[in-house]
């Protein structure tokens, strides 16, 4: 097992406008003068190397079998039989505030919430289940580093509208 584990990420923005025409239904996106150049960055977060269960991404590889998730034990192991997890990788939303992890008094080092729906926004909670002020649109995404201020039980995720949506989700433990 590895005794130092980071997450690497980065972003990168192409600030564009565009134009419609009143008279017509005609559409032209150019690339934006100010500020002239793309945006973005790259960064890494520190996590723990052991991480508080298997539930900790929602992404599975795709040659997964129902026994590797197999774990009659409520302390350890993915404890697939307690939790609501993804099985193909992807966690379906709906409009009630779904928990990412319930274990109390673990701080998040890093998250990465990813809507992969394509009609509906997926809305993210920092501080319990109320005041979503993240919105995600359609094949959006956000990530962030954590702090010793953010919990991961605190970390909640639902759908903007009745339809719901799907999202992928990465939800690490800080380095202790």
């Amino acid at each position: 097992m590895p005794n130092d584990r980071r997450v690497i990420f980065g972003t990168y923005v192409v600030p564009t406008r565009i134009d419609t025409m009143e008279e017509d239904s005609i559409s032209k996106t150019s690339f934006q003068t100010s500020p002239g150049k793309t945006l973005g960055g790259k960064g890494s977060a520190a996590i723990d190397a052991t991480q508080w269960n298997d539930a900790w991404t929602s992404m599975f590889h795709t040659q997964v079998k129902w026994e590797d998730l197999d774990d009659t034990d409520d302390t350890t192991g993915n404890r697939w039989e307690d939790t609501y997890e993804p099985w193909n990788g992807t966690l379906t939303l709906s409009t009630s505030g779904v928990q990412l992890t319930a274990d109390t008094g673990i701080d998040c080092g890093f998250l990465y919430v990813k809507n992969t729906g394509s009609v509906k926004n997926a809305l993210v909670s920092l501080n319990g289940d109320s005041h979503y002020y993240i919105v995600i649109p359609p094949n959006g995404s956000v990530c962030l580093r954590g702090t010793t201020d953010l919990e991961c039980s605190e970390v909640y995720v639902k759908a903007s509208h009745s339809d719901g949506t799907t999202i992928e989700y990465i939800i690490a433990q800080l380095t202790p």
